[in-house]
């Protein structure tokens, strides 16, 4: 079921636009479409901008373009580029309270909702010998703390369209890290797997009516 539009936009005229791009677009896939087009974008900013010659801009004005037209179609929002480094600086900042150094690692997801996703999380710089783990995370074999990511990360995950949107989230597990140093997260087998159509939920701020404060 589609969404109804809030605004003189005409759904119409939106749909032709994208003809015109030789993409033919039932009105009851648009909410979809454009939001797929998003979390598309923003998984390869996530994943790509650190690549020579990646169109950074581009994608910045893609994705702002799209989280207006969405807010013009009175669908939910999607992440501009600035709410998607906000974001992914949350989520290295999610095991900030781990005792002792501290030190980035870089990951990638290797499937999943998240796949493709390159990011940092923060952890130990050091092996940490205290059984006691208040972060109940980073244990290897009861020993005490290693030099890495989180061996589980939890990351939210939405499916369907706006008036039928579901949350939760999956949780990844650590691997080995590949020859460039890089940790290899999988979706954790021993959990359900993720509904059909599960994209990242990377959340936006409240948006306020009229664009006030």
């Amino acid at each position: 079921m589609s969404t109804t539009p809030v605004t003189s936009v005409p759904p119409a005229e939106v749909l032709a636009a994208f003809a015109r791009g030789g993409e033919y677009i039932d009105a009851e896939a648009l909410d979809l479409h454009l939001a797929d087009v998003a979390d598309k974008a923003a998984c390869s900013l996530l994943r790509d901008r650190w690549k020579r010659d990646f169109p950074i801009a581009a994608y910045t004005e893609l994705l702002s373009t799209v989280a207006a037209l969405r807010a013009a179609l009175g669908y939910s929002p999607t992440p501009t580029a600035r709410e998607v480094f906000d974001w992914e600086r949350e989520q290295r900042k999610v095991y900030a309270s781990a005792v002792g150094p501290r030190k980035d690692y870089p990951v990638v997801f290797v499937d999943g909702p998240y796949r493709g996703v390159e990011m940092l999380l923060e952890g130990p710089a050091e092996e940490y010998p205290k059984a006691d783990d208040p972060l109940r995370h980073l244990v290897k074999d009861g020993s005490g703390w290693i030099a890495g990511p989180p061996s589980s990360v939890p990351l939210p995950i939405v499916w369907g369209e706006t008036n039928q949107l579901g949350y939760t989230s999956v949780r990844y597990r650590r691997g080995e890290p590949d020859a460039e140093g890089v940790w290899q997260m999988r979706l954790r087998t021993d959990d359900a797997p993720p509904p059909e159509g599960a994209r990242p939920h990377i959340t936006v701020p409240a948006v306020v009516a009229g664009g006030g404060a």
